[in-house]
This record gives structure tokens, C-alpha cells and sequence, in this order.
């Protein structure tokens, strides 16, 4: 899983750096350009184009139906019927590209998600951090030794929650920077990203891991480091703010901004790809 996540790591994290401190719109929006496009490969190239114009034909020919023979009760049910049969055959063929589509789609946008929809730390801003065992803990367990690195100082000591398993500490960013967090705890030594900066200090977009996880689906869902091999531990936590990407007075979620560009990009393209939709 760490070279299936750094497979796509690696060159997303080389293009966003490309645009520098630019505005992270430009990068997205281009990014979003280029996924419509593959989008639109992958769908002509997967789906059953000619039933899909004829799909297409026939639910525009029962449309028409519908307006000539308003007046005829029988017509108008028989051009009713047939145009929801219609519309669930065209559903129908729309079924298989989704399909092929919905895994390399989910993994692509967790990734985006670590770039866009994450913020790092401002300088004074303070975060909960958790460590979660695979268990519930014991007033016997040790308590796990943290180490933090230059520019970030932890508040308070490690507080337990026994029946969840979990240990928390609140930490704070003193000044911009890029570390790791240092751990010790039952014999095993381990680390966890942290980030403090602004993009209004001119920084560069990159990748922000709120999640170290260690289990297989965990890291697909939290890509920004490599998992977890520590036994009795299923994840470490830093409760990042999210962020939106504004352009004026209009503000959105990276997400909104990413379907609006692909999809439209997909559907101008869409003709001179020779894909039907």
C-alpha cells in the first residue's frame, strides 16, 4: 500500500509544486480539466455507445410523443411507459463505465482531499493529537513517551480515555513548519507528521495527513503517509482545520469546484472525443 499510495503521491505533489505559492485554483482547475478528460476516455471506452445514442434517440422520440398525443389517454400512458423503460435502459448502460470508474475516482479524490481540503496550522493555533490502541487500555498500560519537533510544543501530558482506547494530548504551533511527531510506547518507536504555515505567507500547496492509519483501508482514505507496522495500534491523529478555495466573495469546498470543471470540461469534449453521453 505505500508504493500504491506514493505512485500518486509523488507526481500529484510534483505538479502542485509546479505552481508555487499560485493561487491553489489554477492547479485545481487544471487538474479537474485533465480528470474530466480521462473521465471521458475511460467512458467511451467502456461503454456501449451506439445503444446509448439509440437510448438517447428513443427517449427524445417519446418525449415527442408526449406532446403530439396529449389529447389520446392510451397514447400518452404508452408514450409514459415507454419512456421510463427507456430512461432506465439509458440508466442501465450508464451502470458499467460508473462502475469502472468509482474505485480509481474515490482514490484520486482522497488524495486531491489532502491538498485542498485540509489546512495546516496557523503560528498560535492549537490541535488535539490522538493515538488510538487496538483495545481498550488498562491503568496498568504505559503511557506512550512524545517527542515534538522544532516549533510546536505540547500543552498538556498525555490524557487517557481507557474504554476508547485513546490517548490525547493538545499541542501547539509556535511558528511555521514541517515535522514529525516522535513517539515511544511499548517498545516500539513511531512518528506522525505535522504541519504549521500559511498559504497567505507564501507557501506552496502540499499534501496535509490529518490520519496515520494501519489498516489496508485506512491507508487508502488517509494517503498522506506511509501506514502504520506498530502492533496495538490502529491510528494516530491530528485535527487539522478544513478549508475552502475562494475566488472573490465566493468561497466553496475544493470538491464543489473539482465537479463543476470536470464535468463541464467532459460534456464541451465530449464532441470531439466521439463520446456520447
Amino acid at each position: 500500500m505505500s508504493f500504491f499510495n506514493a505512485a500518486i503521491r509523488v507526481p500529484l505533489e510534483t505538479f502542485v509544486s509546479l505552481f508555487g505559492d499560485a493561487h491553489p485554483l489554477w492547479s485545481l482547475s487544471i487538474l479537474s480539466v485533465l480528470i474530466g478528460i480521462g473521465m471521458l476516455w475511460v467512458f467511451g471506452a467502456t461503454s456501449n455507445q451506439k445503444a446509448i445514442e439509440r437510448a438517447k434517440k428513443k427517449m427524445q422520440a417519446y418525449l415527442l410523443e408526449l406532446r403530439l398525443y396529449g389529447d389520446d389517454p392510451a397514447l400518452l400512458f404508452k408514450a409514459q411507459r415507454d419512456l421510463i423503460l427507456s430512461n432506465l435502459r439509458y440508466m442501465g448502460l450508464m451502470l458499467v463505465p460508473a462502475l469502472y470508474l468509482t474505485i480509481p475516482m474515490v482514490v484520486l479524490l482522497f488524495h486531491l482531499d489532502a491538498i485542498y481540503g485540509i489546512r495546516s496550522l496557523e503560528p498560535g493555533e492549537r490541535v488535539v493529537l490522538t493515538m488510538q490502541a487496538a483495545g481498550r487500555l488498562t491503568p496498568n498500560t504505559p503511557i506512550p513517551e512524545l517527542s515534538t519537533p522544532d516549533g510546536f510544543v505540547a500543552e498538556t501530558p498525555a490524557v487517557r480515555a481507557l474504554e476508547d482506547g485513546q490517548y490525547s494530548w493538545r499541542l501547539r504551533a509556535d511558528k511555521p513548519g514541517h515535522g514529525e511527531l516522535g513517539f515511544k510506547w511499548m517498545g516500539s518507536d513511531f512518528t506522525k507528521s505535522l504541519d504549521a504555515g500559511s498559504l497567505d505567507a507564501g507557501e506552496s500547496l502540499r499534501y496535509v495527513s490529518p490520519r496515520r492509519e494501519s489498516s489496508l483501508w485506512g491507508s487508502i482514505e488517509s494517503p498522506g503517509e506511509d501506514p502504520l507496522s506498530v502492533k496495538n495500534l490502529d491510528w494516530i491523529e491530528v485535527r487539522y482545520p478544513g478549508k475552502e478555495i475562494a475566488l472573490g466573495s465566493l468561497s466553496l469546498h475544493w470538491l464543489v469546484w473539482f465537479l463543476v470543471i470536470s464535468m463541464v470540461s467532459a460534456y464541451a469534449l465530449k464532441g470531439f472525443f466521439g463520446v456520447t453521453i
